[in-house]
């Protein structure tokens, strides 16, 4: 399964000139740097918790088709927009009508409603394909501030090993502490 941006966010969870504020620059030599070092560090955090920070349009794509339902390994999910087979000559575009949406279960969970499997659409299909909107929020004030301070933090160890040839060391405790309440463990 994975999972990827249909669109890229409208913006970031740290604005350029809190970020330079954070990291105590004063000039603007550094501003393309930052600017991708927010972007990697928001990746990062998007990476670790399952989620995305900002409302965008993503896509999940699985080849498991068996069964009749498969759960979206993702969270802050606001609403399914669309769900299609793909694989040999079929392109299969499957009603929202036809499945049942549970956005409250975590993960969120969508089903067939009518059927056996996802595969009784299309026997020579092989891959899933499910478009959704998630995201905390559309503006950088509705990520939670938790959220906001791993990105900072992950930003800052960044810029500080820019240029050298060791690799930064891994995620800071202190990142793995603000991230703790937004990682969804299944049992």
């Amino acid at each position: 399964m994975a999972i990827y941006d249909i669109t890229a966010p409208p913006l970031e969870p740290v604005s350029l000139d809190y970020a330079k504020v954070f990291l105590r620059v004063d000039n603007d030599d550094e501003d393309v740097l930052i600017g991708d070092l927010i972007r990697a560090a928001r990746e990062q955090v998007e990476t670790l918790i399952n989620s995305a920070l900002i409302s965008r349009a993503r896509r999940m794509t699985s080849a498991r088709l068996s069964g009749s339902s498969v759960f979206l390994n993702h969270g802050e999910v606001k609403e399914i927009t669309g769900a299609r087979l793909i694989g040999g000559a079929a392109d299969i575009e499957i009603p929202l009508s036809a499945l049942s949406i549970n956005l409250r279960c975590q993960p969120p969970l969508v089903r067939v409603k009518d059927r056996p499997s996802f595969q009784s659409y299309a026997a020579e299909a092989d891959t899933l394909e499910i478009d959704f909107i998630a995201g905390f929020g559309d503006s950088a004030d509705d990520v939670p501030m938790p959220l906001r301070q791993a990105v900072l933090l992950l930003l800052a160890q960044s810029y500080e090993y820019r240029g050298q040839a060791n690799p930064p060391p891994t995620v800071p405790m202190m990142v793995d502490a603000l991230l703790m309440p937004y990682r969804r463990v299944r049992l």
